[in-house]
């Protein structure tokens, strides 16, 4: 039901994969701060296990129903969980070993849980408040337009995506461009002339096309950064299947024809969503049952 709801209210249901964080902000190594007790609210994701259990710590899959309930009956009991592994960023943790012990203890409403802990040291401020997602793509805008000088050699152009993993894969275009320009001209262009000819040889053109069409009245939510990084995407692929090179327009045309068809799970979702709030269906077989009249009410 957790899952459901958050996919209606777009809001994010996934604990923070702590290998994503740690790439992201190049943390190095850990130093071993030993036994603690942790306030629960501050565990915020996991290790591995990310895609196993919601924000919430609630489990998502069956199979891990027994493990769970084996563990329920030890606090239920009175007895003590065993110590958890925990990584240390700022003030929030992300579960190594033992994210059944945390979700247990979570719907115990246990207010600390005992762990070891490993801690990575980080100049950025995590509380366990911060808005983890804003705060990664506020960093990975900043790598990216610090390593692009574009708001001092594009200022016309507001370059925004939507997605922090985005911005490493806008500046690969870049740079890959800088590199067909070098072969183009025999010489090594520079950087920064690099990134001017790209805003304006091969960004603004593009962006123009999303602007002629009105593109974004379709792509509610995204930017024109977005449509540019699909549209080159799918003109890509396009040339792959047709082995051919492809217009941007029709690569344009083509995005359009396909994006509409996307809209038809969201909606089922949403209708699903309706049914189990005013059913109040289980978590496990509720979500089934539907989804199947969702869509035969079409």
């Amino acid at each position: 039901m957790q899952d459901v709801l958050t996919t209606f209210m777009q809001r994010p249901a996934d604990l923070h994969p702590f290998e994503e964080v740690r790439h992201k902000l190049q943390l190095g190594q850990a130093d071993d701060v030993g036994l603690q007790e942790v306030p629960l609210d501050h565990i915020v994701g996991s290790v591995g296990r990310y895609q196993d259990f919601t924000r919430a710590f609630f489990p998502r899959r069956d199979d891990l129903q027994e493990r769970w309930q084996r563990i329920d009956r030890l606090v239920a009991a009175g007895g003590h969980l065993p110590p958890i592994d925990l990584y240390k960023v700022g003030q929030v943790y992300f579960v190594s070993d033992g994210n059944h012990r945390v979700s247990v203890a979570r719907q115990h409403k246990l207010p600390t849980i005992r762990a070891y802990v490993w801690e990575f040291k980080t100049p950025l401020p995590f509380q366990p408040d911060t808005d983890i997602d804003a705060l990664l793509y506020q960093t990975a805008r900043a790598a990216f337009l610090e390593r692009t000088g574009l708001d001092r050699l594009c200022p016309d152009l507001h370059i925004e995506l939507t997605q922090p993993d985005a911005y490493a894969e806008l500046l690969g275009e870049i740079e890959a461009y800088q590199h067909i320009l070098s072969d183009i001209d025999r010489r090594q262009v520079p950087f920064d002339e690099a990134v001017a000819l790209w805003c304006e040889m091969r960004y603004a053109p593009i962006v123009d096309i999303i602007r002629r069409r009105d593109a974004l009245r379709e792509f509610p939510g995204r930017t024109e950064a977005d449509l540019y990084l699909w549209l080159c995407r799918n003109q890509a692929e396009l040339q792959a299947d047709y082995e051919h090179y492809v217009l941007m327009e029709e690569a344009a045309d083509d995005l359009g024809r396909r994006f509409s068809s996307k809209f038809l799970p969201l909606r089922y979702t949403q209708r699903a969503a309706r049914w189990m709030v005013t059913a109040g269906m289980n978590w496990a077989g509720g979500w089934r049952m539907a989804a199947r009249r969702a869509l035969r009410r079409g």
